[in-house]
C-alpha cells in the first residue's frame, strides 16, 4: 500500500502519542501515583464552566471548603488556605484543586477578599497592602477555628504574591510552613507588554487612572514595580526564614508575563523550588487560569503539601482554557 509522505509523518506522530496517552491512565511498573479520582468535580470541571456554573451564585464553595468544623488530622495537620486572583472568586479558581486535597484529608480554606466594588464575584480588586490585611485576618479565623499551630498557603495570580506578603511580612514567626505559588505575580507583570506598550503611547497613567477612579487599583499595582506592595515584598530579600516556598509558571501565561516573573530568589534559611510546568509534563499547555486545573499542578501540590510521601508524577496532556481537572 502506498502513503503519501506528508499522511506517513502525520500518522507516525499519532502513532506516536497513542502510548503516551494510554500512559496517563495507566501507572508506570512500581510506581505510586496520586489518586485523582475524587468525587466533587462534577459541576465545573475547568475554569469556564466553572464560571459559568457559579455566575448566579459566586460565593458557593467548591466540595469540603470552608467547613469551619473541620479538625486537621495527625497525618495532614496543617490546613491548607487557598487564595485567589484578581476579578476571581473562590469556586471558579479552587474547584478543581479542592475538592482533591479535601478528598486526601486536608482542611481546606478559601476567602473571597478584595472585593472594594461591591459586585459579587469580582474580587481581589482593592488595594494590594490592604487585601493582604484582610487575608491575615481570613488566616486568624481559620487557626482559631482548626487549633492549628502552623498553615499552609496556596496562592494563584495575584493570591500567590499575597500569600508570600503575608508570610514574609504579617504572619507570626512559625505560623507559615509553606508558601506554594500558581502562576503567582510574584514581580510586576508586563502583561504581555500591553503595559510596556501603554507606556510608550502615552496611556499608562490614564488607563491606571481609570481603574483607580473604578475602585480597583490592584489590578494596576501588579504591574507598579513602585507600588508599595512589592517594594515592601521584594525590597528587603523575596524569602523568610523557616518557609518552604514553590513557585509553579506555564510557559503559556498570557497574564503573568515574562512567566519568569513568578519565580523568586532564595534567602537566608529558606528553601525555593522554581519549577516551570513545562519542564515538568511537556504536554502540559494550561495558560494562566487553566493552571489551577491542571491534573499535573494538582499533583505537584500535592507532593509539595507532603513532601515525605510524595508520588510519582503521571503526566496528562492539558489544553489551555480549556483544561481541566477531569
Amino acid at each position: 500500500m502506498y502513503f503519501h509522505p506528508i499522511l506517513s509523518v502525520v500518522l507516525a506522530a499519532a502513532l506516536a502519542v497513542i502510548p503516551i496517552c494510554a500512559a496517563a491512565d495507566e501507572p508506570l511498573e512500581g510506581a505510586i501515583h496520586w489518586n485523582m479520582d475524587v468525587p466533587g468535580l462534577e459541576n465545573g470541571t475547568n475554569w469556564p464552566s466553572a464560571r459559568i456554573f457559579s455566575l448566579d451564585s459566586p460565593d458557593i464553595n467548591p466540595a469540603g471548603v470552608n467547613d469551619w468544623q473541620c479538625q486537621p488530622s495527625s497525618a495532614h495537620p496543617e490546613p491548607v488556605i487557598l487564595v485567589h486572583g484578581t476579578w476571581q472568586y473562590v469556586y471558579n479558581t479552587w474547584n478543581g484543586l479542592a475538592p482533591v486535597l479535601a478528598a486526601h484529608g486536608y482542611c481546606v480554606f478559601a476567602p473571597n477578599y478584595g472585593n472594594t466594588t461591591g459586585k459579587p464575584g469580582l474580587n481581589a480588586t482593592g488595594d494590594l497592602v490592604a487585601s493582604a490585611r484582610e487575608i491575615a485576618a481570613f488566616v486568624a479565623r481559620v487557626r482559631r477555628a482548626t487549633g492549628a499551630e502552623h498553615v499552609a498557603l496556596i496562592g494563584h495570580s495575584q493570591g500567590g504574591a499575597q500569600i508570600r506578603y503575608y508570610a514574609n511580612l504579617l504572619a507570626p514567626e512559625g505560623e507559615v510552613t509553606k508558601v506554594i505559588g500558581l502562576a503567582a505575580s510574584n514581580h510586576p507583570t508586563t502583561v504581555s507588554k500591553l503595559a510596556v506598550l501603554s507606556e510608550k503611547l502615552g496611556l499608562k497613567d490614564y488607563v491606571f487612572g481609570q481603574l483607580e477612579r473604578a475602585g480597583m487599583p490592584g489590578a494596576a499595582q501588579q504591574a507598579m514595580p513602585e507600588s508599595p506592595f512589592y517594594v515592601e515584598l521584594n525590597g528587603h530579600g523575596e524569602t523568610r526564614p523557616g518557609i518552604v516556598y514553590t513557585n509553579v509558571a506555564t510557559r503559556f501565561d498570557e497574564l503573568i508575563t515574562p512567566w519568569q516573573a513568578a519565580f523568586i530568589e532564595q534567602g537566608q534559611g529558606a528553601r525555593v523550588d522554581n519549577i516551570l510546568l513545562q519542564d515538568v509534563c511537556a504536554m502540559d499547555w494550561s495558560d494562566h487560569a487553566a493552571v489551577t486545573f491542571s491534573r499535573n499542578v494538582i499533583q505537584i501540590v500535592l507532593n509539595k503539601l507532603d513532601p515525605e510521601h510524595a508520588r510519582k508524577l503521571k503526566c496528562y496532556w492539558q489544553a489551555p482554557v480549556f483544561g481541566g481537572a477531569r
